[in-house]
C-alpha cells in the first residue's frame, strides 16, 4: 500500500451519474415557472414556490463552490428546500384548474432532485 492511498476502510461518496444537482435545480425552476403561468390565481402559493425554488438554486450553487469538508451543510439545506418545493407543488396539484402535465413534470423533477441530494447531505 502506497503512502498516498487512503486506508482500506475509507469510502468516498461519488455523485450519482447524470446531471449535477445544480442543473436539476435549474430544470425544476423552469418546470415550476411553466405551470405557475397557467395555475389558478393563488398569489401566496405562487410567491412562496417561486421564492423556495430560487433559494434552492442559490444554495446548490453555493454548495458547489464551498469547501468539501462543509459542503454537506449546504446540500442538507438544499434538501430541505427541495422537500418544501415538492410539498407546495403537491398543494397545487390538488387545486382545480391546475395544469396537470406541467405539475406532473415538476413533481418528477423534484423527486429526482431530492433523491440526488439525500446522499450528498450526509456527513
Amino acid at each position: 500500500m502506497s503512502d498516498s492511498s487512503p486506508p482500506p476502510f475509507v469510502v468516498f461518496r461519488k455523485p450519482a451519474a447524470g446531471p449535477e444537482p445544480y442543473e436539476r435545480t435549474l430544470e425544476l425552476v423552469g418546470a415550476i415557472h411553466r405551470f405557475l403561468e397557467t395555475a389558478p390565481a393563488r398569489f401566496h402559493l405562487k410567491d412562496r414556490l417561486d421564492r423556495i425554488a430560487t433559494a434552492l438554486v442559490v444554495v446548490v450553487a453555493r454548495a458547489r463552490s464551498d469547501l468539501e469538508s462543509v459542503r454537506w451543510r449546504q446540500y442538507r439545506a438544499a434538501l430541505r428546500l427541495a422537500t418544501d418545493c415538492a410539498a407546495v407543488i403537491d398543494i397545487f396539484a390538488r387545486q382545480r384548474g391546475a395544469p396537470d402535465d406541467d405539475i406532473a413534470a415538476a413533481r418528477a423533477i423534484a423527486a429526482k432532485l431530492c433523491a440526488e441530494l439525500k446522499p450528498l447531505a450526509l456527513w
